[in-house]
């Protein structure tokens, strides 16, 4: 395994476990953050289907 791929395993891991020992209020609060992005993503433009021809 590449040194670069160890390295990015390993900061997933520790995200993992970061994530993982989050008291859960503060993982309620990283949920409606990532809801709130999802929303916003959706209602953007770019995201609207354009018409054929168009």
């Amino acid at each position: 395994m590449s040194p670069w791929m160890r390295k990015m395993l390993e900061s997933k891991a520790a995200e993992r476990k970061h994530l993982r020992e989050l008291p859960f209020s503060e993982k309620l609060k990283l949920l409606e953050k990532l809801r709130d992005r999802s929303l916003a993503i959706a209602r953007s433009p770019l995201r609207t289907k354009r018409q054929r021809g168009a």
